[in-house]
């Protein structure tokens, strides 16, 4: 059920108790009810990966010295790769709907980005839709291999050795559907493939803020409390309400005077700023680990007279 005007009232009491400088509001994930709300989240920490917990106890040393790594590093005060010099880099925000399917879509959305970065290719050009947006459905109902993944989601590390060992088709031969779907891309595929070459995580404010200031966006994850839910814009911080889940996104830019990172959601345009949302440093852990996308083996290209076997490095500019 959506949130009530005493709720939206308190809520506005907890921002103003805490000096947070975000709005919340209503919104088209708060006219859902709490369990389809859950279900907008997804990232799920593999064996190898901090919990949620130690997540956000790491951010938050980090926000202890993000002052520090401000004064310290020689990049950009702030950085957003949907304003390039005027040029966008950023794709669409879709929404994942009724499935803990966040991971996918956080790291195709990754892909997409880093993919347009190294060829030069903004989504406002001329030649833009020469990349095609890529198929978060195969990413996810193919890579996962987990029981019920709609209900029990994922994490990066394994959609990002699928995007390496097998690569991912563009949406359009395999598009997107919520709920626990066969793997089954169009006639075609393996000639469609847009492949990483490899992957690392970053732990570190510097190098994440170094990364996103010279090579594009990067995957992040945090945990989702109540509040969350309903914001609508500003700087976001915790301020009411029970862990819920964790979500993970693409880090899209930051911003030193706002103290923020700039994340793409997977939650449709109807929530957020368009789909997009401020974040504190150091809040939620979602700065405890980030991950790149170093570069690709192959990036399918639509019209392409490149045969689809020839691999594709950094230095080869598309051909059209």
């Amino acid at each position: 059920m959506a949130m009530t005007a005493d709720e939206h009232e308190s809520l506005w009491e907890a921002v103003r108790a805490r000096n947070a400088n975000w709005r919340p509001g209503h919104n088209s994930i708060t006219a859902l009810d709490p369990g389809e709300q859950r279900r907008r989240l997804g990232y799920t920490p593999g064996p190898d990966e901090l919990s949620l917990l130690q997540r956000e106890t790491l951010s938050a040393t980090h926000h202890v010295a993000v002052d520090v790594v401000a004064e310290a590093t020689p990049y950009p005060v702030s950085v957003d790769w949907r304003d390039k010099d005027g040029k966008s880099y950023v794709t669409n925000v879709k929404d994942q709907q009724s499935c803990g399917s966040c991971v996918a879509f956080g790291t195709v959305a990754t892909m997409e980005s880093r993919a347009r970065v190294l060829r030069g290719v903004p989504v406002n050009a001329s030649n833009g839709g020469a990349l095609p947006d890529l198929s978060e459905a195969h990413l996810f109902y193919c890579g996962n291999s987990a029981g019920n993944p709609c209900m029990n989601g994922w994490w990066a590390g394994p959609a990002l050795d699928f995007a390496k060992s097998t690569g991912v088709v563009p949406e359009t031969c395999f598009p997107y559907t919520p709920g626990n779907q066969p793997c089954a891309p169009c006639t075609g595929a393996p000639g469609m493939l847009t492949k990483i070459s490899d992957w690392h995580a970053i732990t570190t404010i510097a190098e994440m803020k170094r990364w996103l200031a010279t090579n594009g966006p990067l995957i992040t994850a945090f945990n989702v409390y109540l509040d969350f839910y309903s914001y609508t814009g500003g700087v976001y911080m915790h301020v009411s309400g029970a862990r819920d889940g964790g979500h993970c996104v693409s880090c899209v830019g930051y911003d030193d005077a706002r103290r923020a990172w700039l994340c793409k959601n997977s939650w449709g345009t109807g929530w957020g700023e368009g789909g997009f949302f401020w974040i504190g440093y150091g809040q939620c852990g979602i700065d405890a680990t980030m991950w790149a996308v170093d570069d690709f083996a192959s990036i399918y290209t639509v019209g392409r007279r490149r045969p689809s076997s020839q691999p594709v490095s950094s230095a080869n500019p598309i051909i059209l």
